[in-house]
């Protein structure tokens, strides 16, 4: 049975107007500091070149993974949480904390033995753990000043947190060109992407003081903070891992640059997972008192929102990734194209699940998420030991498309199961149909990057505004607009 609701009671329109201004602002915020981040990979790729990156993508591909241990789902955790008051910050903080110290107690204390210097000889100095203990350092301070991101969009200061964002994510790209520009190599960047953290964290502690909680929360102990947030710490953990399966298998089977080449292409498409976390996210309050209601037009909203990000994203960077590669990274890096394309696939069923993913932690079912994302995982993990000792990075390519597919029907069906289901086909459907009119002009002029991207953007959005002006209808019932049933039916 959900508890009841301790916010004012709101219409259904009311609620997915909240949900469409919270998603607007927090992807405003995470597409403009994320392309910051994705310069920082960029530069990081082309100043070490194919060679060199080819080793540190290793360690860069390994360090979220060492961080997320002081992360344990407390962010995704405090997302609900602190919109329900049933936990204080001061309590998700301290959680953090201890696992933070006992975190880095242990990577510091690997990283000091000899095993840090060069553990399969000078000729293999990409594994120093030195390094990578850096990195992981960096990441899991970066994880700190989104924590304080979310706290501050919980008590309604949306653009507060995108200012937090920026400073993070501006600070990294400043300190590693600074590093890359000086030749501090693997051990002096890793160094420099771990101090520009700091700025941003001292930035948001300073804006949360200045922002009262609007609803008190439970201030419990740690012990408990853990225990709630452990399947959410799970999901996370795998969440991590699911994109990295593939790159991992390939990095055992495979010697010399393919691996390399692959994770370029998985860097370039990766960060278009924030799209559907950021839209999704920022409706997560109003998604959550919806669950509380147990009705309304929020996830329909969002399911469309998503559906016309996705559908476009997938179909132009398909058409694209031949003239995208070589003019975001150089020539040498053009053979990734064949797998970027590949992985365009993946990007609408990655868009809607991101929005399942918070529907079940809104409806209190995120004990169901580590289920689900494993499962995705052993799909992947086998598909990857069949495929990619045959064919490679397109192996890999195919077995990351198949599972993402796969966890779009674990985690519709669970949704609907849980009594909170949320509308994929038909958005996706819709999406799709009205994708078509650009995809025909973008092929035509797909030779040109900033020709086709502006005959992309101009047709998609021609398309969607004759259809509001056309079919005005048919169009407000899609959005959520509409009387229809809210339940969000697939």
């Amino acid at each position: 049975m959900r508890p009841v609701s301790s916010h004012p009671r709101r219409n259904a329109a009311a609620e997915a107007d909240d949900a469409t201004r919270g998603s607007a602002i927090k992807l405003t915020a995470e597409v403009l500091t994320r392309l910051i981040t994705l310069g920082t990979t960029l530069l990081i790729i082309r100043e070490l070149g194919v060679a060199r990156w080819d080793p540190f993508s290793r360690m860069w591909f390994i360090a979220p993974l060492i961080a997320e241990g002081a992360e344990f789902g407390l962010q995704a955790t405090a997302t609900r949480a602190l919109v329900a008051g049933t936990l204080s910050l001061r309590a998700l903080a301290r959680a953090r904390g201890v696992l933070s110290v006992l975190v880095g107690g242990v990577v510091l204390a690997v990283a000091a033995t000899p095993l840090a210097a060069h553990v399969e000889g000078p000729s293999r100095s990409w594994l120093d753990l030195g390094v990578l203990a850096l990195l992981a350092l960096y990441f899991a301070l970066s994880g700190w000043g989104e924590f304080l991101g979310v706290a501050l969009r919980c008590r309604g200061a949306r653009v507060e947190e995108g200012l937090v964002l920026f400073v993070l994510r501006a600070g990294g790209l400043v300190l590693a060109a600074v590093a890359l520009k000086v030749g501090a190599g693997f051990a002096g960047l890793g160094g420099a992407l771990a101090l520009s953290t700091v700025p941003a964290l001292a930035v948001g502690a300073w804006l949360l003081r200045r922002r009262p909680a609007p609803v008190p929360g439970a201030n419990a102990p740690v012990g408990r903070v853990l225990r709630v947030a452990a399947p959410l710490a799970l999901y996370a953990g795998l969440l991590l891992l699911s994109p990295r399966v593939e790159g991992l298998v390939l990095s055992w089977t495979h010697i010399g640059v393919e691996t390399g080449l692959f994770l370029a292409a998985l860097n370039l498409f990766w960060p278009l997972s924030l799209v559907p976390q950021a839209v999704a996210s920022g409706a997560m309050p109003a998604l959550t008192r919806e669950a509380q209601a147990g009705a309304g037009q929020v996830r329909r909203r969002t399911a469309a929102t998503l559906a016309l990000f996705a559908a476009p994203a997938a179909v132009g960077l398909f058409i694209v990734a031949p003239a995208l590669v070589p003019f975001i990274l150089d020539a040498g890096f053009a053979p990734a194209a064949v797998w970027l394309r590949i992985l365009s696939l993946a990007l609408v069923p990655m868009f809607l699940n991101g929005l399942l993913s918070w529907a079940l932690i809104a409806a209190e079912r995120a004990s169901l998420l580590p289920r689900l994302v494993a499962l995705r995982i052993a799909v992947a993990f086998l598909l990857a030991l069949v495929l990619v000792p045959r064919f490679g990075p397109t192996g890999a390519a195919v077995g990351f498309v198949t599972a993402e597919g796969l966890l779009l029907l674990l985690g519709a069906r669970a949704a609907r199961a849980a009594g909170f289901g949320v509308p994929v086909v038909q958005p996706v459907a819709v999406a799709l149909l009205a994708t078509a009119p650009m995809a025909f002009a973008v092929w035509g002029v797909r030779e040109s990057l900033p020709l086709a991207l502006t005959v992309g953007v101009v047709t998609y959005a021609a398309t969607l505004a004759a259809a509001w002006q056309l079919l005005p209808g048919p169009t407000a019932l899609f959005l959520g607009r509409g009387t229809r049933g809210e339940e969000g039916a697939p």
